[in-house]
């Protein structure tokens, strides 16, 4: 029968030592169930498809760069026609921002896709309404999903139901809802609302994805359809196609243009080896302190085994403590979990209750085995012999624990030099990437072409009002990958092809770029309308215009143009040459500025030529003063309903967009620094307790060491001396370790954080310090004790 007043009798003897291991256990039982949830989250990701195990998308990269996720033209159709493994393809086209109008009133789509008829095939998403083998069978056919279908007729009987959409990147249409489909989970690769049929994909840029044969190796499957690829493009040698399986997409897809931002398997890693040391932290201190306790009891063990007791019994009743313990620290565990959860947004849909069941006994058997283990090895000591009967508490020796104390303290300082290395490059990326270190910036992704038609209008309204600092425009976001190329040439030399960034006026200045050769664009010399009419007459007469517009290029492009300095290329004519944009062929560089990431840190800065143009200004932003955002977001509302009434504003901060992009490093840096806090924490309080009932065990070393004039500080010295000692060889063991995993990760950066020598001493000292000062109180206490007692008391 459990004994819950004897149990706490026991708990209340050595309550300092259960209380430590009672948070240690709740934390860590925390810490795994969130952990579990998020990575089982992580690892599921479009399993639930029926044909998930055989469905791969295909990407395209040329000379060794990474590649784009998406495919353009007619080559899919013939490498469908050609392979013999490949049962079937679909095609996926995104389209952001849309406008749907329904009884005259218009919304933004965010996300709306165009796809080939057989999508309901080959990923088997539910329908609701409507049948998955016709639903795409007419032209301008939609289905949309269950909260849209709610949300806009408050009910998803809506076959035959007519919408309207439009887009920058499509003809107006009229779509009549031919279904509903089932919301799509969390946990699959893409999200939309709304799809729309498409036959045509000639001319656009779309997501390919194959239904594979069983069996398939992918690649040999590569190799063949690159060779069919390059077959069809002999002017491009160095493509390569990939294939990557559709499970795979949310952890492991690295291209340009993904449809949405992905997790990274790097930092489930992360999460599971945080979990793995912060666990070994926790044993350990369970462990060592249930020494200690057997340690201090011995003595009333070995009373009991005088008067007839068995060994059985003193396992027993430690046996009751340590289940009891272990069952609270599960319960208020769980309880903790909840706000853990919430503070990573992370919820326990995923989770069943079987599982936490499962989770919670495999926790209860480490904890009983780690907890009972001391009991084991030492119960033979609580046995008199006839010839030895020791009634004295056997003293602790420090020298049981010093290799656990080493893997510890290495495991504290390594994980505290991974936090300091992740939180310095997510400040070298807010510095980095321009405006990264401004919350006050709005941006307008993707608008259509009448709201771009008015923004020299929006931006002279904007501009009138002091609490709007600055308007500029540009033809994508910061953050976004880009790859629009012209070609260039000068002194009829072979041409060139290189990235492409138009933007509108001020663009500069609004992200403080530096100049460092010639001059920044001068306003504006055209309307929009000019510009357009002088684009469609060279495409409809090939005409082009006499005009020579200015361009700019970073001192990358100056490399690639054979420049030596900015000062040799200033003044330099350039031919360039681009579908939509070589209304004229003659352009003169007339500055050059410095190189500024406006894609991502993971790649280097590309060469890049800058035009200054009103067309193309797809993307708005509006810069506010500080201070004044609330006025600042008043004014951006007014002022949009009266240039563009009859479009809703969509707007989100560049802050929120970066936090998209990297948002798997800033999950990483506050995961990593919520386990380093714990296992600072949880490594502190266990020394401190065990250093006091180490102190407490030779209270009379320390008296007599003081009657023979031992002064206090050489009684604190010589209880610190060992302490110190093996956290410096902590060190010397976590400081390499830790530099090894930082270096390995920063592979995935262009831009890297400099993480110098003081990274790695200033978390050792600032670990060795807390710990010095932590124990020092303790010593100090045992220092001044009055030796007479202290030898009389023993």
């Amino acid at each position: 029968m459990y004994n819950i007043p004897f149990v706490i009798r026991r708990f209340l003897k050595s309550k300092n030592l259960r209380i430590v291991n009672l948070l240690g256990l709740a934390l860590m039982f925390a810490c795994i169930l969130v952990s579990y949830t998020y990575v089982k989250r992580e690892l599921s990701y479009d399993r639930f498809y029926s044909n998930a195990d055989r469905i791969v998308r295909m990407a395209v990269s040329y000379d060794g760069q990474q590649a784009d996720g998406r495919m353009y033209g007619t080559n899919f159709n013939q490498i469908l026609e050609s392979v013999s493994e490949i049962e079937d393809g679909l095609k996926l086209s995104k389209v952001t921002p849309a406008i749907l109008k329904l009884n005259g009133t218009k919304q933004v789509i965010n996300d709306l896709y165009f796809s080939s008829e057989n999508l309901f095939q080959i990923l088997d998403i539910p329908l609701l309404k409507g049948d998955a083998k016709t639903v795409f069978a007419s032209p301008n056919s939609v289905v949309i999903s269950e909260k849209l279908a709610n949300q806009l007729f408050g009910t998803t009987d809506i076959i035959g139901s007519k919408i309207e959409l439009s887009g920058r990147k499509f003809p107006d249409m009229t779509c009549s809802i031919n279904g509903v489909f089932k919301d799509l989970p969390d946990n699959t690769h893409f999200h939309t609302n709304i799809i729309v049929s498409e036959t045509d994909f000639d001319n656009s840029f779309f997501y390919a994805y194959l239904l594979i044969a069983k069996g398939q190796n992918y690649s040999q499957l590569e190799q063949k359809i690159t060779d069919i690829f390059l077959k069809d493009n002999p002017q491009r040698p160095s493509a390569k196609i990939s294939l990557m399986p559709m499970t795979d997409i949310h952890l492991h897809s690295h291209v340009l243009r993904e449809m949405e931002s992905n997790g990274n398997i790097y930092y489930i890693y992360l999460i599971i080896g945080a979990n793995v040391l912060l666990f070994i932290i926790v044993m350990f201190n369970l462990w060592l302190n249930g020494t200690v306790i057997f340690a201090y009891n011995k003595r009333y063990y070995q009373l009991l085994r005088l008067n007839g007791a068995s060994s059985l019994l003193v396992a027993k009743d430690e046996f009751q403590v340590v289940l009891w313990l272990a069952v609270t620290g599960i319960l208020i565990g769980k309880l903790i979990s909840v706000f853990v959860a919430d503070y990573f947004s992370i919820s326990f849909d995923a989770i069943t209750i079987s599982e936490e069941v499962i989770l919670s006994l495999l926790f209860l058997f480490f904890t009983l085995f780690v907890s009972l283990l001391p009991v084991l090895l030492n119960i033979s000591s609580t046995f008199f012999f006839n010839d030895r009967i020791d009634l004295r508490m056997t003293r602790f020796s420090f020298s049981n624990v010093k290799y656990m104390l080493i893997i510890q303290y290495s495991i504290v300082i390594f994980i505290i030099i991974v936090t300091i290395g992740i939180n310095n490059q997510i400040s070298l990326i807010k510095n980095t990437q321009i405006g990264g270190n401004e919350s006050n910036i709005a941006v307008l992704e993707e608008q259509p072409a009448e709201v771009i038609s008015n923004y020299s209008s929006l931006r002279e309204e904007l501009l009138n009002h002091p609490e709007i600092e600055s308007v500029t425009g540009a033809m994508q976001l910061p953050g976004s990958a880009v790859r629009d190329m012209v070609g260039a040439s000068i002194d009829g030399k072979e041409q060139i092809h290189l990235p492409v960034l138009v933007v509108g006026e001020d663009f500069f200045s609004f992200y403080g770029i530096r100049l460092v050769g010639g001059e920044i664009f001068p306003p504006l010399k055209m309307t929009l309308k000019e510009e357009e009419y002088l684009v469609f007459k060279r495409m409809d007469e090939k005409i082009f215009s006499n005009l020579k517009e200015d361009i700019i290029v970073n001192k990358k492009a100056l490399q690639v143009f054979g420049f030596s300095s900015p000062e040799e290329a200033i003044g330099k004519e350039i031919k360039i040459e681009h579908g939509m944009l070589d209304y004229t062929q003659s352009a003169v560089i007339s500055g050059v500025v410095e190189d500024f990431t406006y894609t991502n840190v993971y790649e280097d800065a590309v060469p890049m030529i800058i035009l200054q143009r009103n067309m193309f200004m797809n993307c708005f932003m509006i810069k506010f003063v500080p201070g004044q955002e609330n006025q600042a977001m008043q004014t951006l509302n007014s002022v949009w309903k009266k240039v563009n009434p009859d479009y809703p504003l969509n707007y989100k901060f560049l802050s929120d967009s970066y936090n998209v992009v990297y948002k798997n490093e800033l999950n990483a840096g506050k995961a990593i620094k919520f386990f380093s806090v714990l296992c600072l924490i949880i490594t502190i309080l266990g020394l401190i307790v065990f250093m006091a009932f180490m102190i407490k065990s030779r209270t009379k070393e320390i008296g007599i060491r003081k009657v023979n004039g031992a002064t206090n500080w050489e009684i604190i010295e010589m209880l610190n001396l060992s302490l110190l000692k093996w956290v410096l060889l902590s060190v010397c063991i976590a400081i390499p370790i830790a530099w090894f995993i930082i270096d390995k990760w920063l592979e995935n950066f262009a831009y890297k954080a400099n993480l110098g020598w003081w990274m790695y001493i200033a978390a050792s000292i600032f670990v060795a310090l807390l710990s010095l000062i932590a124990v020092s109180f303790q010593s100090w206490k045992a220092a001044k004790i009055n030796p007479v007692n202290s030898v009389k008391n023993s």
